[in-house]
Order: C-alpha cells, then sequence, then structure tokens
C-alpha cells in the first residue's frame, strides 16, 4: 500500500512538472510571437519612413530639375530673341547702305591686321590721296611710292531683293548688274591716276556675292578688269595680301643683300668666337674640378688625423 501512494505522489508530481513546463512553453511562444509581431510593426514602420522620405527626396528632386528646366527655358527663350535681335540689327546693317559701308571697312581692316600684322609699312587705312580722294584701305607697293587703293563699299540693295522677291527676280538682277558697273567705274575714276598703280581692287564683304558675279556675271567681270578693277572676297583678298608680302619680302632682300650677307659674316665669327669661349671654359672647369678633387682629399687627410688625435693613436696614416 505505502508503496501504492508513493507511486502515485511520484505520478503527481509528474505531471505538474509537465503541465508546468508545457505552461512555460506556451507563455515562450506568446512572448515570442509577440516580439516577433512588435519587430514585423517595427519594420513596417522603418519601411513607411523609408519609403516617405524616399518620395520626399524623389518629389524634390522633381521639383528641382522642373526649376531647372524654367530657367533653361527662360534663358532659351532670351537667347531667340537675343538671336532674333541680332539677325535683325545685321539686316539693319546690310540694308541701310552707311552702315554695310562701315560694315566692309570694318572686315577689310581686320584681314589686313590679321593677316599683315600692325605693319605701316604694308599697308594703312583711310588714305588721303594727293587729289583729295579717300581710299578705305592702301598697300604700300615693293620698288615704287605708288599705292594699290581698295574700296570696301559694295551696292547690295538689289542683290538683297533678289533674296526677298523671288518673283522680281530678274529685274532687281539686272539692277544689280548696273549698280555693279557704275561702282566700278568710280573707283576707276577715284583710286587710279598717276599717283597710285595701274589697278584698283573692288573689296566685297560677302563669299555668296562673289560666287554670283563669278558664276552669272562674266560680263561684270570683263568690265572690271578693262576699267582696271580687281574683284575680291574676303578669301581671294587673303591670296593678294600674301602675295604683297612676299615680294616685299623680296624686294627687301635684294635692296639689302650686301647688309644681309655682312650680317651674316658677323654671325658666324660670333659663333666661332662662342665655340672658343666654350672651350676655354670647359678647359677652367676641368682645372677647377681637379682642385675640388684635391681639396677634397686635403679634407679627408685633416679627418683621419683628428680622429687619430682623438682616439690616442700614434700611428699617422694620413698621409696614405
Amino acid at each position: 500500500m505505502p508503496y501504492v501512494l508513493l507511486g502515485i505522489f511520484i505520478l503527481f508530481i509528474v505531471c505538474i512538472i509537465v503541465l508546468l513546463m508545457v505552461f512555460r512553453r506556451m507563455v515562450f511562444t506568446m512572448e515570442t510571437g509577440q516580439k516577433q509581431r512588435q519587430m514585423e510593426e517595427q519594420n513596417q514602420i522603418l519601411h513607411r519612413e523609408y519609403q516617405e522620405k524616399e518620395m520626399n527626396r524623389s518629389f524634390q528632386l522633381l521639383n528641382e530639375q522642373l526649376q531647372t528646366l524654367r530657367k533653361e527655358q527662360a534663358l532659351g527663350s532670351q537667347s531667340i530673341d537675343k538671336m532674333q535681335n541680332d539677325i535683325q540689327r545685321m539686316n539693319q546693317v546690310m540694308t541701310n547702305t552707311k552702315a554695310r559701308g562701315n560694315w566692309g571697312e570694318y572686315q577689310l581692316e581686320a584681314l589686313l591686321k590679321i593677316y599683315a600684322g600692325e605693319n605701316p609699312e604694308v599697308f594703312s587705312i583711310q588714305y588721303t590721296l594727293p587729289n583729295g580722294k579717300i581710299a578705305d584701305a592702301i598697300l604700300h607697293l615693293p620698288q615704287t611710292s605708288k599705292v594699290l587703293c581698295i574700296d570696301s563699299k559694295f551696292p547690295m540693295e538689289n542683290y538683297l531683293k533678289m533674296e526677298e522677291e523671288p518673283a522680281n527676280k530678274e529685274t532687281y538682277f539686272r539692277l544689280f548688274k548696273t549698280n555693279m558697273k557704275k561702282h566700278i567705274d568710280d573707283v576707276s575714276s577715284k583710286y587710279i591716276n598717276e599717283h597710285t598703280a595701274s589697278q584698283a581692287i573692288l573689296f566685297i564683304p560677302s563669299e555668296s556675292i562673289y560666287q554670283l558675279v563669278c558664276s552669272q556675271c562674266t560680263d561684270i567681270l570683263n568690265y572690271a578688269l578693262s576699267h582696271h578693277v580687281l574683284l575680291t572676297s574676303p578669301t581671294t583678298l587673303v591670296g593678294v595680301i600674301f602675295t604683297l608680302l612676299a615680294s616685299t619680302r623680296d624686294f627687301y632682300r635684294s635692296n639689302h643683300l650686301q647688309e644681309i650677307e655682312k650680317n651674316i659674316l658677323l654671325l658666324q665669327e660670333d659663333m666661332e668666337r662662342l665655340v672658343m669661349r666654350t672651350d676655354k671654359a670647359t678647359k677652367t672647369l676641368e682645372a677647377l674640378t681637379g682642385q675640388f678633387d684635391q681639396v677634397s682629399i686635403s679634407a679627408n687627410k685633416i679627418v683621419r688625423r683628428m680622429k687619430n688625435l682623438e682616439q690616442g693613436r700614434e700611428k699617422n696614416d694620413y698621409d696614405n
């Protein structure tokens, strides 16, 4: 009987222990689930905050891009307005005779300064001739006191009307050729005389007009040649400038040939003198190098003697 009670008691204790373990497991499971739910809630909160930050950043970037786009559009509009104003001013220059003349003079002067330099021996601007006429520019010719005159004023009204009114192109083309002939006559009468070269230059400050004259106005070219007037564009004028510069250099060399030969001989003497002095300097440097070597040997001997005296040695090896 006592053994039965003892077994019952032990079984009761085991049941209690099992119940406690089950309860503890349930409590642990509940706590773990609660922690997981809390962690999930925190993750959701962090995820929402991250999404809100990303959305705010995206909206901010979009806003900045929109602001930049507005600024670029405003600048683009200003640039277009400025371009239209520039084109309008250029059109006014081309349609106004005086302004167009100033533009031709400016272009002519710029080309001369770029390719001939600031050289008064080659060209002059706004040159007054002995007959009182003022040339837009002149080129000084070698071997003579005569000058080659350049006129930069050009009749362009009818050429522009040819582009503006295609229906009346033929009429304006005939007027354009008439204006060209008259201007050639004016250049020939003003800038060809006993004080100038036997030719003058009519500068056309537009490649397109020059090409039109060369391709469709051969009679104008022949008329200009018969009146000793050379038609040039910005490109062909550069060729004239280079030819003049080459002629000027050749003329200077031929007139100063003896002086050039004398300077070459003097330069050769200077070169020989430089070689001789270089040789002397080399020998002097070699002698100085030998003296420095002797000074170094003496300095080393003195150092060895000092060390021997400091260490109380009797042997004097400084003569070695």
